[in-house]
């Protein structure tokens, strides 16, 4: 874990955690760590179910203003300066936030980054784990572990890419190498003195004297040369294991694409039922960009076809862990959508709007 980003480690060690619980209660394997991801993400969703009731109330009361909104740009069509500032303030009276029915999508986009961190991390420190574990010669114990359904290794991307089952020597060097960078590990805090030996070993570190004399392990400043080639003979007795990966490491992919491409479908539906149900401009042909409805719509399209767009990019490129976390994400924002147009919403539509007392 190598962010400072407090809520990021909080999120990487909260997961962790859970993980590690329930591979106590189970055998492990890749269908805990996916069961880890459907529990977390689903208290993820309770947490923000506010915030999506509220964009849809204010989604309503958009929609119910929208008549005196049209009025007033009859009024001041002729000067939009004056027909902005009318509007603004009759919808502020009114308790009506311009951005109200793109809150969900604005609050996915820093989550979508925090878990983005928070599962690289995890991943990372699996890898080191499985260093720790093929130096014990039980390599291939773990990493038959990381196996769930079509993808090889849960901790990689599901993508059609050669080589994309197991980390490569020249992936792990720029990862871990970057100014030290495995040293701010928590993982390499936790298992330091083991690391140590191992990337040593494998020309990763090398040994100088410290001021007091200590011991110290730092980077090969030979930009990872000796260590590329020691990494290819760790990892063997995995690359080579036709049981746990067809003995085509250099060839072979993780998957087939799958999740990329259900993270992009379920992104857009969620977000095109949600873009659905937002309030229609009074111009739609003209598309006014004074008319606060006509800017909230203009926004959630936007987002709308933006959204799938990283989603499949982020998913293809990073761990399959995140992959899966978006595309339950994206399941339970579709049934809450769902749940609270059948009812909060019905609710309102039968309800008066009514003007906020100051």
């Amino acid at each position: 874990m190598t962010t400072s980003f407090f809520l990021v480690k909080w999120l990487y060690q909260a997961m962790n955690w859970v993980y590690e619980q329930m591979s106590t209660l189970f055998s492990g394997g890749g269908w805990v760590v996916v069961l880890t991801i459907l529990l977390f993400t689903l208290g993820i969703k309770l947490l923000t179910v506010f915030s999506d009731v509220k964009s849809r109330k204010s989604s309503i009361q958009m929609q119910k203003i929208q008549p005196d909104l049209d009025k007033l740009k009859k009024k001041y069509g002729n000067d939009p300066q004056r027909l902005n500032t009318e509007q603004r303030k009759f919808m502020k009276e009114h308790g009506v936030s311009t951005l109200g029915g793109c809150l969900p999508m604005l609050i996915m986009l820093p989550l979508l980054f925090m878990f983005f961190e928070a599962f690289r991390a995890w991943s990372n420190q699996q890898t080191l784990k499985l260093m720790i574990d093929i130096a014990d010669g039980n390599g291939a114990q773990t990493f038959e572990g990381f196996r769930f359904l079509w993808i090889t290794n849960i901790w990689r991307p599901d993508n059609l890419s050669a080589g994309s089952t197991l980390m490569k020597g020249s992936e792990f060097w720029s990862t871990f190498a970057a100014t030290n960078n495995v040293k701010n590990f928590i993982f390499y805090e936790q298992h330091a003195d083991v690391l140590n030996q191992i990337l040593y070993k494998l020309h990763f570190f090398t040994i100088t004297t410290g001021e007091n004399g200590a011991i110290e392990y730092v980077l090969a400043n030979d930009g990872g040369k000796a260590f590329l080639q020691a990494y290819e003979s760790f990892v063997l007795p995995i690359t080579s294991n036709a049981k746990l990966i067809g003995g085509a490491y250099e060839s072979m992919s993780n998957g087939y694409a799958i999740l990329p491409i259900l993270a992009g479908a379920t992104t857009f539906l969620s977000s095109w039922i949600m873009q659905k149900s937002q309030p229609k401009p009074a111009n739609p042909d003209k598309q006014d960009q004074n008319d606060p409805a006509a800017q909230t719509q203009n926004m959630g399209k936007w987002m709308t076809y933006l959204m799938p767009l990283m989603s499949v990019f982020f998913c293809y490129r990073y761990d399959s862990t995140f992959a899966f976390y978006w595309i339950f994400s994206n399941i339970f924002s579709l049934a809450v959508t769902l749940i609270i147009n059948a009812t909060v919403v019905k609710k309102l539509q039968s309800e008066p709007m009514e003007v906020v007392k100051k």
